[in-house]
């Protein structure tokens, strides 16, 4: 097998071009063939309430005019109470169907179009209006206005906006058919791109907005203040892969907690995922001071621009230090070089702007004596901080890796934490790692055409306000297993703790936290219920699972592999379909390479016939620096993993692949023993109807497509062209009730 290459891969294999909300028809039934060219969603949402205002550009890219229906669902859960449209500015008339009368509605457009993707819209409420006839060439703007009640559990607020509503949405690719030739593009047609996006939202709130998190997309939030925030989707995050969801909390901004949970089966254990943010806006009594400790190579490796970048992130650190910090610098090379003795503060920045001009780059790299001398200058302090770039292994004074740690740990009883920066290939990923992970902080890497100075600035942004620090939580009533991460790290300003865990036991669980806010001991009491059944929040599942897996990679890739470490990634990468060094799963030919990660070959097996310790055991190199970076991002991921592969789907916590003719199967089915009880449905038929009818929760597993066996309520089900069309509701309820 090829060396296993960065997870990082999986964030853009999968990205389709975006696709919009609301869905044309046309007089046959079909979707008209329109492109999307933009999207824009601009919302203002007061506590509950929300007005938002949808504005979708389309293109008729045929030779003839097309006309139909645009049918755009609305949000479910929330209480929509004033709604319009116009389309170039013109007002438009419409009617709102109710969900029974778009049920009705869908149903029928999958019959005629025979795709199962609308599917996912027949429980939505949907605003129906004729499009005014766009010729051929044409573009015609839509705009639509409503007013929405968001749905609230306790303190936490539900925003959501449906975008799944595309026939190929989710990967899952349309039935092939002939388009008539009056739909066919015209000549000189533009190709279908990715239209231009653009979700933001403006949240205000009489108390305060605390815990805001999406498990669907990336998002980008900008806190005015504790009361008002403007959420922004990144750039590159497509308007696809399923409906935009938010969550955020109302109430107290003080250490406010938010918990999710799932567990879609009583007789297996459930998920739950804890956020916990600091208070959004401190002031200088709440801001903790800190003590850093800067240690700079300066070998001759060093020598040219990555010395100059280091100095110039030296000096922005300097001339941002708060009047209550303290700092210190260390440089080596062969031997060490101190600024001062000790810590110094703030008034003495302009010698210390004086030493760094002075530094050159010559000699050995002595990163263990480096080391011991910061940790000695931090030996009171109650704060403190190490910060440690360097570009090469150990080459002078104790060069040897399992001595560097050892002696390093013993030096720092108090735990400080210690964040190394590797530069470059030519590093000890296994020793820096080590180190960092020993200390509750992290390891990170720059690649050679990467700035120094920009990756450096940007990380002291990040920790330059401490809030809360020195954090533990315990757990009463009900006992958590597998949390991640172990060691709860310190929390800046701006930021959000994650806690994932697995809980077999439901019940009443209290967690009590304690910590250091500014310099004052903090203890909370939050109370919680981790439920027997819940099926909502499929997202907690895989996101433990991703972090969960991230946590055992680390631990083989440190310290070695064990039969139980590995047989556990291996367990979870297939129940959850994740990419690991271990497993790569069967993708079809015609999907093309661009489906697995680089580095991944192709197999037709679950698990890869050979090895990962290759590997997961190199310490320098850029493979090893790669695999770094991509078990810490599953360490540390704030969404869950997508499918590994195009031929695999995860849905209600049951795997999926797709087989060689497109049918998609339980990755637990065995047909020896499972097709005697199978229950057949016809796909489009009636009984498919009335099935989806009595049990919208198959929904997600019927709109894969037209061929698909599930697990569901004790047995399975397949969904295809030749199963009975005539089934009545009296025997659906006994197979499922």
């Amino acid at each position: 097998m090829k060396p296993w290459m960065p997870l990082l891969a999986l964030l853009s294999v999968f990205a389709m071009p975006a696709r919009g909300q609301g869905v044309v028809v046309g007089p046959d039934g079909r979707p008209a063939t329109l492109l999307l060219q933009a999207h824009r969603v601009d919302a203002t949402v007061h506590d509950q309430v929300a007005v938002v205002t949808v504005t979708h550009t389309f293109l008729n890219p045929g030779r003839e005019t097309v006309e139909g229906t645009l049918l755009f669902p609305l949000p479910p859960g929330a209480q929509v109470s004033r709604f319009s449209m116009e389309i170039d500015g013109k007002e438009l008339a419409g009617e709102l169907l109710s969900a029974e009368e778009a049920r009705q509605l869908y149903e029928d457009i999958v019959r005629r179009s025979l795709d199962p993707a609308l599917l996912e819209l027949t429980g939505y409420r949907t605003f129906r209006a004729r499009v005014f006839p766009i010729p051929g060439g044409a573009t015609r703007t839509i705009t639509l206005r409503y007013d929405a009640t968001l749905p609230r559990e306790g303190d936490r607020v539900t925003f959501r906006y449906p975008l799944q509503a595309s026939l190929d949405s989710w990967g899952v690719p349309p039935l092939p058919r002939p388009l008539p030739p009056e739909r066919a593009p015209r000549e000189n047609a533009p190709a279908a791109t990715a239209p231009r996006s653009h979700l933001r939202l403006r949240l205000k709130a009489v108390t305060a907005l605390t815990n805001l998190y999406s498990p669907s997309h990336r998002i980008d939030v900008q806190r005015k203040d504790e009361r008002e925030a403007i959420v922004t989707l990144d750039n590159d995050e497509p308007f696809d892969g399923g409906e935009f969801v938010l969550y955020y909390r109302l109430g107290p901004a003080d250490l406010g907690a938010t918990l999710f949970t799932h567990r879609p089966y009583r007789d297996r254990p459930g998920y739950f995922m804890l956020l916990l943010d600091p208070p959004p806006f401190t002031g200088e009594a709440a801001a903790r001071p800190k003590d850093l400790v800067f240690v700079l190579d300066t070998s001759g490796s060093m020598a040219g621009e990555k010395l100059e970048q280091a100095k110039a992130a030296l000096r922005y650190i300097l001339d941002r230090l708060e009047a209550h910090d303290r700092f210190a610098l260390v440089a080596f090379s062969s031997d060490v070089d101190t600024f001062r003795p000790g810590l110094a503060g703030p008034e003495a920045r302009d010698d210390a702007r004086y030493f760094v001009d002075r530094l050159e780059a010559r000699g050995g790299t002595n990163i263990h004596d480096a080391l011991l001398a910061a940790l000695a200058m931090l030996e009171d302090s109650p704060h403190g901080m190490i910060v440690f770039l360097t570009d090469g292994l150990p080459t002078s004074g104790e060069t040897d890796e399992g001595r560097i740690h050892r002696h390093v740990g013993a030096a720092n009883p108090r735990g400080v934490r210690l964040f190394p920066f590797g530069v470059g290939y030519d590093v000890n990923t296994r020793l820096l790692d080590g180190l960092a992970r020993e200390t509750g902080a992290f390891a990170d890497y720059i690649a050679p055409e990467e700035n120094i100075e920009e990756r450096i600035t940007a990380f002291y942004d990040r920790v330059r306000h401490p809030v809360l620090t020195g954090l533990d939580l315990t757990f009463d009533g009900v006992a958590p297993e597998a949390l991640t991460p172990r060691r709860l790290p310190d929390l800046y300003r701006g930021g959000q703790l994650i806690l994932t865990g697995r809980y077999r036991t439901p019940g009443t669980v209290t967690v009590v936290l304690h910590g250091t806010l500014g310099d004052a001991p903090v203890r909370r009491r939050y109370t919680f219920a981790l439920p027997a059944l819940e099926r909502e929040h499929d997202f907690v599942a895989r996101l433990w699972a991703t972090r969960r897996v991230g946590e055992l990679l680390d631990e083989i890739r440190l310290y070695g592999e064990n039969d139980e470490l590995r047989d556990e990634v291996i367990a979870l990468a297939k129940a959850f379909g994740l990419v690991t060094p271990y497993t790569s799963y069967l993708v079809r030919e015609e999907e093309g390479r661009a489906a697995l990660p680089p580095g991944c070959e192709r197999d037709d097996r679950h698990v890869s016939r050979e090895p990962a310790d290759a590997a997961l055991s190199l310490t320098t190199g850029r493979v090893a620096v790669e695999m770094s970076k991509s078990i810490r991002q599953m360490q540390e991921a704030g969404r869950a993993a997508p499918p590994a592969g195009a031929g695999l789907r995860v849905v209600a916590g049951r795997t999926l692949l797709r087989n060689a003719a497109g049918a998609w199967i339980d990755a637990e089915f065995d047909a020896a023993t499972d097709t005697a009880g199978l229950h057949r449905l016809r796909f489009a038929s009636r009984a498919y109807f009335t099935f989806l009818r009595l049990y919208p929760e198959a929904l997600a597993f019927a709109r894969l497509g037209d061929r698909v066996t599930f697990f569901f309520r004790g047995r399975y089900v397949r969904i295809d062209p030749e199963g009975p069309a005539e089934i009545d509701e009296q025997t659906l309820k006994r197979w499922f009730d």
